[in-house]
């Protein structure tokens, strides 16, 4: 078991209001089952997706991200959320087959075993020729061949809309109003609280150690919707049964504070005790999912996708996480837009996230390799990860990305003088 996975099966009041606090404690110690480990190389990961795959052959993709960026990681997007590739505009700068993608709605991209689900279970995609072939099995057996690091990503949104109101309304998440929590047009996200979606997320999880063998499980899940400025009137969750049976067993009546909240959403202690269960359920749903992974598989790398700039509003306390967390994704992709200004804010946030997370917690910082990036900013990119600490970067997307882009990204990687 890992040092720091001690049960959390009754929690008290005191642990939900004061663990944030051990855990940023415990974080500048040392992991003793990674004490010994050495220092793994610098990672150059690439994000793929089951359509290209299928329309550029998955040789073909490999040989691109290996030689025009000096790639040994990949990853299959395993869930994927609904969402326009290349994202926002233009055209596949490279694929043969089609120019754009709408992706599906939550939809899996391997052959799952309903036998070793509960009562959720994974949708595969409507379209037979993405259906049929499972893209997990081709791209590791590729990826293997190649001697690369392999893992799966579990996307934004476990279930998709339609079942989410639906099959599952009752484990979807409940604003302040009691109604089911709106998370863009799209995205309704179950309760972390609620066993049936730990459960879904192990029995997930437990499938791709058995079948893949993965290096490392990715997870870009939006546990809670945002709170703007931290208030509970301003989006943010959940108010659910789960949510009020969990708080009542830590010593808070959630009910009380949510009738608190609707009267003055800033009234204290509060705001305060239902921001501090927000952060202390995330960090419960990554301590019991670390733990059952890596029962199943010891050197799995359980990774947490930072997909927000302001974590905080939407339920997220990294110190209070980091614990039950092998490696961190930083989705900063300032490159893609194209401005030189923004270079100096990728630097600080990265600098600060090095600064606040303990030393030996492997941060990859992406950069964006789309839209209006250049080569000039790619390789601009990759040179402040490497300054500021990182232990690898991520491409985002391969789909999206020129191959004067795709080149940016190794001119990066050798101007920093890291092995190519």
């Amino acid at each position: 078991m890992h040092p720091c996975s001690h049960d959390l099966s009754e929690p008290t009041r005191r642990d939900f209001l004061k663990q944030a606090g051990t855990a940023a404690a415990a974080a500048v110690l040392p992991r003793s089952l990674r004490a010994a480990e050495p220092r793994r190389p610098f990672e150059v990961s690439a994000s793929l997706y089951a359509w290209e795959l299928h329309d550029e052959g998955v040789e073909q993709v490999l040989d691109n991200v290996q030689q025009m960026s000096a790639v040994n990681s990949v990853y299959l997007i395993g869930v994927m959320h609904p969402e326009r590739r290349p994202f926002r505009e233009g055209t596949f700068p490279h694929n043969p087959v089609r120019q754009t993608w709408m992706a599906e709605d939550a939809r899996c991209y391997w052959h799952p075993d309903p036998k070793k689900y509960g009562r959720i279970k994974p949708r595969l995609s409507s379209n037979d020729w993405l259906n049929r072939t499972d893209w997990a099995q081709v791209l590791r057996d590729a990826a293997r061949k190649r001697g690369l690091r392999f893992g799966i990503e579990q996307s934004h949104t476990l279930v998709d809309k339609e079942r989410a109101e639906g099959e599952f309304a009752d484990l979807a998440q409940r604003n302040i109003h009691g109604e089911i929590t709106h998370v863009r047009d799209w995205l309704r996200p179950l309760c972390p609280n609620n066993p049936a979606t730990l459960e879904y997320v192990r029995a997930m999880s437990a499938e791709l150690i058995a079948n893949y063998g993965m290096d490392y499980f990715q997870l870009c899940m939006i546990l809670f919707d945002e709170s703007v400025d931290g208030r509970p009137d301003r989006g943010g969750g959940c108010f659910c049964d789960a949510c009020k049976r969990t708080a009542k067993e830590a010593g808070l009546d959630l009910g009380k504070i949510q009738a608190t909240l609707l009267a003055d959403p800033v009234a204290q202690p509060a705001l305060g005790e239902w921001q501090e269960f927000r952060f202390q359920s995330a960090a419960r749903f990554y301590q019991a999912l670390h733990t059952s992974i890596h029962a199943l598989k010891r050197d799995i790398d359980l990774r947490y996708n930072l997909h927000m700039t302001n974590p905080l509003d939407w339920g997220v306390k990294l110190t209070a996480m980091q614990p039950y967390l092998d490696s961190l994704r930083v989705m900063d992709y300032s490159e893609q837009e194209g401005d030189p200004a923004l270079m100096g804010k990728k630097r600080e946030r990265l600098a600060g996230l090095r600064r606040e997370l303990r030393r030996d917690l492997p941060i990859i910082a992406c950069v964006g390799c789309r839209l209006k990036a250049t080569p000039e900013l790619l390789s601009e990119g990759v040179q402040i990860s490497v300054q500021t600490g990182m232990d690898g970067i991520a491409l985002g997307h391969y789909d999206g990305a020129t191959f004067p882009m795709l080149r940016g990204i190794r001119a990066g990687l050798v101007a920093a003088k890291v092995p190519v």
